[in-house]
């Protein structure tokens, strides 16, 4: 495939120049005409129209992100460059998919369509019409630019690896390689009890309540129990269990006592602000490398993610090698 570089001023056209997005002297003649062919791969042609269509919509996001005129200008030229090379790889694909005698039954597209309807639209097809319109479209294109776009998700899809097909050899030689990334710091799974003040309730209550809780705590009972009956938070229904938390993310007035505790040991009441808080650790995990075994899934998912990559990239390397596509600069 012969890649020239795309000038932004080709797509741009009179409505970005009066934007104040391009200099006069950047604007040729060649930006005359919404039907300029700027690419044809097969015998489909790619329009200015349907590139800026595709570009217009990111450019003040792409504008706030510049720190000059002439870096603004580069990041449009580099995004109208990925989106003409996107549309090129969609027509690609879905002639791939048909010459492979694939095909999409007509009552999931329709059924498509009618969740997209439901979803952006709240099922008011007049607005979508309007819609469409606007994107300078009938219908029917739209509705073909949806069934392009399903064979497209389902083509990269079956470039993806299951996990079945993943070797432990692999997964092992990932995770030697990648150890820093499974560096975990010290954390605990915690309960809480929680005692606000409110207006029926003032700091001094509370501190008679959080003494209480401790003897009852020392007498044995349970701490599930007594978050359920004394706790002030939504955790309170499911005996005050928090969950994991790593050392430093906690407030530093529950953190370094918390840290300090064994599996099974609970905080004295801990004052913060207007409210009361007393932690026990249900279970703790040390600071250091994860074990495999705790981060295979998470293994799994990474090798198969890269190497579908791989695998597409070669794919449409190959497809983009066997077609007939011409970049106009």
């Amino acid at each position: 495939m012969k890649t020239l570089f795309i000038s932004f001023l080709l797509l741009a056209g009179a409505s970005l120049f009066g934007q104040g997005f391009l200099r006069h002297n950047m604007v040729t003649n060649k930006t005359v005409g919404a039907d300029a062919i700027v690419a044809v791969v097969e015998d489909r042609a790619i329009t200015k129209a349907e590139v800026l269509r595709e570009v217009q919509p990111f450019i003040p996001q792409i504008r706030s992100s510049a720190t000059s005129e002439f870096d603004f200008e580069n990041k449009v030229n580099a995004y109208v460059s990925e989106i003409i090379q996107n549309m090129i790889d969609r027509e690609l694909i879905v002639k791939d998919f048909t010459q492979k005698g694939m095909s999409i039954p007509q009552s999931f597209l329709d059924s498509h369509f009618d969740d997209y309807l439901k979803r952006e639209f709240n099922g008011d097809r007049a607005e979508l019409l309007r819609y469409v319109k606007t994107q300078g479209k009938t219908i029917k294109q739209f509705r073909e630019d949806q069934r392009k776009e399903i064979i497209v998700n389902y083509m990269k899809g079956s470039m993806r690896q299951t996990v079945a097909q993943i070797s432990p050899k692999k997964i092992t030689e990932y995770y030697e390689a990648n150890k820093q990334k499974w560096y975990s710091a010290a954390s605990a799974d915690i309960r809480i009890i929680t005692l606000k003040t409110s207006m029926s309730s003032t700091i001094e209550d509370n501190r008679k309540i959080a003494t209480e809780i401790i003897a009852k705590l020392k007498a044995g009972e349970d701490f599930a129990t007594l978050a359920k009956t004394y706790s002030k938070d939504d955790s309170s229904a499911k005996g005050g269990q928090w969950g994991w938390y790593k050392k430093g993310q906690l407030n530093p007035a529950l953190d370094k006592p918390l840290f300090q505790l064994k599996v099974g040991e609970y905080t004295n009441p801990i004052e913060i602000g207007d409210s009361i808080f007393i932690l026990k650790v249900d279970q703790l995990r040390a600071e250091g490398v994860q074990k495999i075994d705790d981060v295979r899934e998470q293994i799994e998912w990474a090798i198969a993610d890269k190497e579908s990559k791989v695998a597409y990239s070669k794919w449409i390397e190959s497809l983009r090698a066997k077609a007939y596509i011409k970049i106009y600069n």
